[in-house]
């Protein structure tokens, strides 16, 4: 009903449409032309249109649509127009409405249904759709409006009508039919565009979309209650939701940039490489909930802090860190024991480019295997080289340590002069001296030899301790205990230091009755 309704994929009837097109641009041709011609290409596009016609099958619904639309005086209406299609009492008008109505939904919902399956267009489909009944379809030509009998009304002005009640097949045809009747009876002209609140739009949209259900088998059907929650809440909540969480991770950006700037600001002013706290992201950024149902104090968003990385998590546990050189200059002997060995502690490196081994160490390993890729500029090394970009693997299983280094080029290398003018100047050092590394080393786990070890130094230290770890045992002895089971005793266990109480006094010793006494062999 509205009036956009001709940009609507229902009218588009593509053998006319190219017809149309070939017919225009034969007359475009024909206007470069002279007289002569042009009466020539005018035959030629007409004859085109006309075979682009007959070729063509024709739309089963078009032609119906635009006359029903024509009928009810939707195409021609104007602001302000408040006159009637069909006024009240005109039995003829109200019978012609309907009999074109009918004639729309037969071929929208039996023709058309029918064309398709004709043509296998849904022979691949897991349900064929089926044709509305043309009993049911019948109903629209006897549907009334007002008093009446209910099977003759539409369902939402029966008697026991209810939103939440599902309409069958025909009680959709009788509910478009009233929307029909309600357009033509109308003085609201041209009708204005969709809105959840109107409700003969909402009669319309649940009546069409269920008839289309039921064709196509599409669970579960709608009620009017239902379909107008659905159709005025649906696209607003995506939206709105979208946005939010937008939102949200760009906030977290903010935080990121603001923590980087802080740190930087913080090391121009002391000199000395400091960072400030705010630098670290996991107190800096947030792990943001949105919740369906709000808190306590009525929010809908829980931040807290980020959690701790799992160390059972590949990803997580995997330090990961930034490395800045010069990608052309650097061999892979300079990168092994400048930055691997002496920055990150490495002791049996290997290195993985790519996927494949480029430099290995260990026991059972030939150094002279890979000792011709030492010497290679990282540009130059197997499995296309370190480049800007490269992310390079090294791991190291006797301290079972391992980190990706995300590799960064930089050919010119800057820094501040030796006057007090701030101005920079170009590094002069080795280039050997000339890389960054960013981000947290990775520290080697402590290995159960090394604990061991730690352990017997301690001890070493303080001799006092290793006496104390003694605990001796005190054992009373009744005097009618035979000896033999005393020295037994005396060579199974340790003597017992007496307890002390906390002032320091020694506690008394509970006697012991004969009966009570535990011999031991």
């Amino acid at each position: 009903f509205g009036p956009n309704v001709g940009d609507s994929m229902l009218f588009e009837d593509e053998e006319s449409l190219k017809a149309e097109k070939a017919a225009e641009e034969e007359r475009e041709e024909g206007d470069e032309v002279d007289n002569g011609q042009e009466s020539n290409g005018t035959a030629a596009a007409a004859a085109a249109a006309t075979d682009g016609q007959e070729s063509g099958e024709k739309s089963t619904y078009m032609d119906l649509i635009v006359g029903l639309r024509s009928l009810l005086g939707v195409d021609n209406a104007n602001e302000g127009d408040e006159k009637k299609v069909l006024e009240s009492g005109d039995d003829a008008k109200r019978k012609e409405v309907l009999s074109k109505a009918h004639e729309s939904l037969t071929a929208l919902f039996v023709t058309e249904i029918e064309k398709q399956i004709g043509m296998d267009r849904y022979k691949t489909a897991e349900k064929v759709p089926v044709p509305v009944s043309l009993d049911d379809l019948a109903k629209c030509t006897t549907t009334i409006t007002g008093e009446g009998e209910d099977h003759l009304l539409p369902p939402t002005e029966r008697k026991d009508y209810a939103p939440t009640q599902i309409w069958s097949p025909s009680d959709c045809i009788q509910e478009l039919a009233s929307c029909f009747l309600d357009v033509a009876t109308s003085t609201n002209q041209p009708l204005p565009e969709f809105d959840k609140d109107d409700d003969m739009a909402m009669r319309f949209v649940t009546a069409a979309s269920n008839l289309r259900s039921y064709v196509f088998q599409i669970d579960p059907i709608q009620s009017l209650y239902s379909a107008k929650g659905i159709a005025g809440n649906i696209i607003p909540a995506i939206a709105t939701t979208n946005a939010i969480v937008a939102g949200l991770q760009v906030l977290q950006c903010f935080h990121i940039l603001k923590a980087q700037l802080s740190a930087s600001s913080k090391s121009d002013g002391n000199g000395d490489g400091a960072v400030d706290e705010t630098s670290n992201l996991k107190k800096t950024c947030r792990y943001t909930y949105c919740l369906r149902d709000k808190t306590r104090k009525g929010y809908y968003l829980q931040p807290t802090t980020l959690p701790d990385p799992n160390p059972n998590c590949f990803v997580c546990r995997n330090a990961i860190i930034s490395l800045t050189l010069n990608t052309q200059e650097w061999t892979l002997d300079m990168l092994l024991s400048r930055v691997i060995k002496k920055e990150l502690g490495f002791q049996e490196p290997t290195i993985l480019v790519g996927g494949d081994i480029v430099y290995e160490e260990g026991e059972d390993i030939d150094p002279s295997e890979y000792a011709i890729n030492l010497p290679k500029k990282l540009v130059n090394l197997p499995s296309g080289g370190v480049a800007h970009g490269s992310v390079i693997r090294i791991e190291d299983y006797s301290q079972d340590l391992e980190v990706d280094v995300n590799v960064s080029h930089k050919d010119v290398w800057m820094m501040k002069a030796d006057d007090d003018s701030g101005k920079e100047k170009v590094d002069d050092r080795e280039e050997i001296d000339k890389f960054e590394i960013g981000g947290k080393k990775p520290v080697a786990a402590a290995t159960a030899a090394d604990s061991s070890d730690g352990a017997k130094d301690n001890a070493a230290q303080d001799p006092a301790a290793e006496e104390d770890d003694d605990d001796d045992i005190e054992i009373i002895v009744d005097d009618d205990t035979p000896a033999k089971d005393t020295a037994a005793a005396s060579s199974n266990g340790k003597k017992r230091k007496p307890d002390t109480e906390e002032d320091g006094n020694k506690a008394k010793k509970a006697k012991v009755d004969t009966e009570d006494v535990i011999e031991i062999e």
